[in-house]
């Protein structure tokens, strides 16, 4: 999906209502305090927490249980990074300002965001970040490279990294090529295709020697970051897929940059680093080799997974029913779930509206029909995939923010 062609408006409810004994929102389960205790009990001690959400980045509940969880690994479990699948461009921009003391707004962390998490679920979140992120006790860092509309990377970075090249003309080349590019200012006459990606990358080899003659080190190897970014996501274009189809391509190469994101970001985190990383649940999966039609899918999960082994947790989410939206799309029914699915057996014996299962549990019902990965219902050992699964029984759209 093109991020340029679609708008989507993104916020939170946080664990603070249930601390300072408020009342909790009728949006959230009764319950929903006790799965978060559960999770976060499993998570503590992990070196990397991997969160995930349904890839249609469209279940509302979903994500006010994450945003409680984050709060409770950085408050009391002591995590001082979040990692969140949206572009590294901002994200690096964002933390050379905290570095040299400039002003970073709320705005600007929830642009780095970005649409996908444009919601009430999730704004709530965004104060507590910079907070932590300000007082120097949490690392906020983006793991894509793709391009997000509204974004630093979209409206200003151009002119940034352009300011590299020495000679006048070839500049103000270079900043129309990457404007152009930026705001998608493409046309059915004049689209984009292999000519204007090696413009680009031939602007982006003209950047580099003024970036790495920068005597600041954190400022040049955030910057020469993000020309390695640009780089990954431009090659993805026109590629040709080695004995693999064009998704399954796209996929791999794709959570392999994000891998080498991840591993960019950790280095920088003061020891001992202990990582959230915010994605979706095919990019949080351990493995995707047993699940159907993904078998041949190398997710960013299974990169962390040899790396750390136990000291990486993989949580998942699924729902048994409801409907779901990504931004402002219509909203759309869950499919039913087979009466053999494994959100009927976490949630037919018992009349909560949210069930925590961890790692034994899960073992213990081997192959079944479940959701975790998307609408449609696939079959699969779990526990091969995550080490934790909330179970939702109804799922619900996020609430935008107001336009």
């Amino acid at each position: 999906m093109n991020v340029f062609r679609v708008t989507l408006v993104l916020s939170v409810v946080s664990r603070a209502v249930f601390a300072q004994g408020g009342t909790p929102s009728p949006e959230v389960s009764w319950n929903a305090p006790r799965v978060v205790d559960a999770a976060v009990r499993d998570l503590c001690a992990s070196r990397v927490a991997l969160l995930g959400e349904p890839p249609m980045h469209g279940f509302g509940r979903t994500l006010e249980l994450k945003v409680q969880i984050v709060r409770r690994l950085v408050s009391e479990c002591h995590f001082n990074a979040l990692l969140i699948e949206s572009g590294a461009y901002d994200f690096l921009k964002i933390a050379e300002r905290l570095r040299s003391g400039q002003t970073v707004t709320t705005s600007m962390v929830a642009a780095g965001i970005g649409g996908l998490w444009a919601n009430r679920e999730v704004a709530v979140l965004v104060p507590f970040l910079l907070e932590e992120a300000q007082r120097g006790r949490l690392v906020l860092g983006g793991l894509d490279d793709q391009l997000g509309a509204g974004t630093y990377a979209q409206r200003e970075m151009p002119a940034d990294l352009a300011a590299y090249i020495s000679n006048e003309s070839e500049r103000a080349t270079c900043l129309a090529t990457l404007q152009r590019h930026m705001l998608w200012q493409y046309s059915a006459e004049a689209p984009y295709g292999p000519g204007d990606r090696t413009r680009i990358l031939s602007c982006v080899d003209k950047m580099e020697p003024g970036i790495t003659r920068r005597a600041d080190a954190a400022t040049r190897d955030a910057d020469l970051a993000m020309l390695q970014n640009l780089r990954r996501t431009l090659a993805r274009d026109f590629g040709q897929g080695a004995g693999v189809d064009e998704a399954t391509r796209i996929f791999n190469d794709r959570d392999r940059s994000m891998f080498d994101n991840f591993e960019w970001w950790v280095s920088r985190v003061p020891a001992p680093a202990k990582v959230i990383v915010w994605t979706a649940t095919n990019h949080a999966a351990k493995s995707l080799r047993g699940i159907p039609g993904l078998e041949r899918s190398i997710s960013l999960g299974s990169y962390i997974q040899s790396a750390y082994g136990m000291d990486a947790f993989a949580l998942g989410f699924t729902a048994l029913s409801g409907s779901f939206a990504m931004g402002r799309r219509p909203a759309r029914a869950l499919s039913p779930a087979p009466g053999n699915a494994l959100e009927h057996l976490v949630l037919d014996r018992d009349t909560v509206d949210a069930k925590y299962v961890g790692r034994r549990e899960l073992k213990q019902f081997g192959a079944l029909p479940a959701r975790p990965i998307g609408a449609d219902v696939k079959e699969a050992d779990w526990s091969s995939v995550f080490d934790g699964l909330v179970v939702l029984r109804e799922e619900r759209p996020p609430q935008p923010t107001p336009p």
